[in-house]
């Protein structure tokens, strides 16, 4: 398998301007915590880009390879969130598939700065997600409605994190977390299969509930089976678990189980 490397620990490396990343968000990324010289939750990680690189028919490095490429950064002996872009290659004009695909990888780094805000308030975003099975799940390239929700949010200042819905009313996530809540002691958390992202800490936490016999529904919620919940909280693989203290005007409390997966969770930004 043919791959080049873009890094940005190399002064020398230059964008390929052919890449279809860049044309067409023809790519996938990840974006992983490195702290005391590991990137958590790698194999998880890996394994989703893998999968997701599959779905796309794109060529995807083994494992190794990316673990070779990685050392540079653990040895800057510092907290850093890494992003991995790949993406399908240089395709030049035109929709086709290139005969001979040679994908890319792109390496990045960037310093953690300040800690975030670990009690979320949440808007209720008017932007909302399309459905398409095609893509659900997946943490493609093509952000434009998250970066919409982003744009949308910097004009409520009382708020720092905002909650997405599908074209059909139904929750699916925030920004940059995947979302759950709990009611009468069950927890929920909704369907990615028409849209949204499938989330590491996502899949550990339902891991996690499985294990422990929590019950746990996986469906179509409204703004009112979210409004009317006893707790809510977010994750990712880079903050860990948040609790959602406020949505719109509704208060919340931390509640028991929200508590319990901070405590497995906890502390991703480096708190």
């Amino acid at each position: 398998m043919h791959c080049t490397l873009i890094s940005d620990l190399d002064e020398d490396q230059e964008l390929d301007i052919q890449d279809r990343g860049l044309h067409y968000g023809d790519g996938l990324f990840e974006t992983m915590l490195l702290n005391n010289g590991q990137i958590k939750y790698w194999p998880e990680h890996f394994n989703r880009l893998s999968l997701s690189a599959r779905r796309l028919d794109m060529m995807c490095p083994e494992q190794q390879w990316f673990e070779e490429k990685l050392k540079p950064y653990f040895d800057l002996r510092q907290g850093l969130i890494i992003k991995i872009i790949l993406t399908r290659g240089s395709g030049g004009r035109g929709l086709d598939l290139p005969k001979k695909m040679s994908a890319n990888v792109y390496l990045y780094k960037y310093i953690i700065n300040n800690p975030i805000d670990q009690q979320v308030k949440a808007s209720i975003s008017e932007v909302t997600l399309p459905l398409n099975r095609n893509l659900a799940g997946l943490k493609h390239l093509n952000r434009l409605d998250y970066v919409l929700a982003t744009k949308e949010l910097k004009n409520r200042a009382e708020f720092n994190e905002a909650l997405l819905f599908d074209n059909n009313g139904f929750i699916i996530e925030s920004i940059v977390n995947n979302f759950f809540f709990v009611k009468r002691n069950t927890v929920f958390t909704p369907s990615l299969e028409m849209s949204g992202v499938n989330g590491v800490m996502r899949n550990l936490i339902l891991k996690n509930l499985k294990q422990i016999q929590k019950e746990v529904k996986i469906g179509y919620y409204s703004k009112h089976d979210v409004l009317s919940a006893d707790e809510c909280f977010l994750c990712n693989s880079v903050h860990g678990v948040r609790p959602v203290i406020q949505i719109e005007n509704i208060k919340f409390t931390t509640g028991p189980i929200t508590q319990d997966l901070q405590k497995i969770f906890y502390g991703h930004s480096g708190n």
